[in-house]
C-alpha cells in the first residue's frame, strides 16, 4: 500500500512525496482548526473534576475534622513518650531534633526511644503540612464564596485557632 511499512507503531513511507503530502495535510488541518475563531480548547476531564472537588468547602472541612484529632493524638504521644522516658528534646534553628538522655539509659533504650521520637515527629510534621495545605485551600474557597455572598461566615476560623494551639503545644 504505497510502499509503507510499520516499525514500532510508526508508519514509514518509502515514497517521500506521499509522506510530505500527508504531513502537509495534517499540519494544515491542525493550523486551520487552531486559528479558527470558533476554536475553544477544552481541558482534560480529570482537570475539571479536580477543580470541582477542590471547590467544595464541606469536603475540606470534613478532611480537616478527620486530620485534626490525629494531629492532636500524635502530639500527645510525643509528650507522653518524652515525659515517660525522661529525655529532653531540642530542635535547632535548622529543624533538626536532638535528644539529651539520662546517663542511666542503655544504648538500646536510647536507640528505641530515638526511633519512636523520629517517627512521631515525622507524623506530626506530615499531618501539620497536610492541615496547613487544607487550610490554605479552604481559605481560598471561602474568599471565593465571600465574593458571591458577603454574609458568609467562615467554617474554618475555629479550626485554624485549634490548629495554632496544637502547633504551639508542640514547641520544644
Amino acid at each position: 500500500m504505497y510502499g509503507k511499512y510499520c516499525h514500532r507503531g510508526i508508519y514509514i513511507y518509502k515514497n517521500k512525496k506521499i509522506y510530505y503530502i500527508i504531513l502537509i495535510i495534517i499540519f494544515t488541518i491542525f493550523i486551520v482548526n487552531k486559528n479558527s475563531t470558533n476554536y475553544i480548547p477544552k481541558p482534560y476531564l480529570f482537570t475539571t473534576e479536580t477543580f470541582q472537588a477542590n471547590m467544595d468547602i464541606s469536603q475540606i472541612v470534613t478532611e480537616i475534622n478527620s486530620l485534626l484529632p490525629q494531629f492532636s493524638d500524635f502530639i500527645n504521644q510525643f509528650h507522653t513518650l518524652i515525659s515517660k522516658s525522661g529525655v529532653s528534646v531540642i530542635t535547632d534553628s535548622a529543624g533538626n531534633l536532638s535528644m539529651d538522655v539520662p546517663n542511666t539509659m542503655s544504648n538500646s533504650e536510647v536507640t528505641k526511644i530515638s526511633t519512636k521520637i523520629g517517627i512521631i515527629d515525622r507524623l506530626i510534621s506530615t499531618r501539620g503540612q497536610e492541615l496547613n495545605d487544607l487550610f490554605q485551600k479552604g481559605l481560598q474557597v471561602e474568599n471565593n464564596i465571600k465574593v458571591d455572598n458577603p454574609n458568609y461566615t467562615s467554617q474554618l476560623t475555629e479550626k485554624i485557632e485549634e490548629f495554632k494551639k496544637l502547633k504551639n503545644s508542640y514547641k520544644h
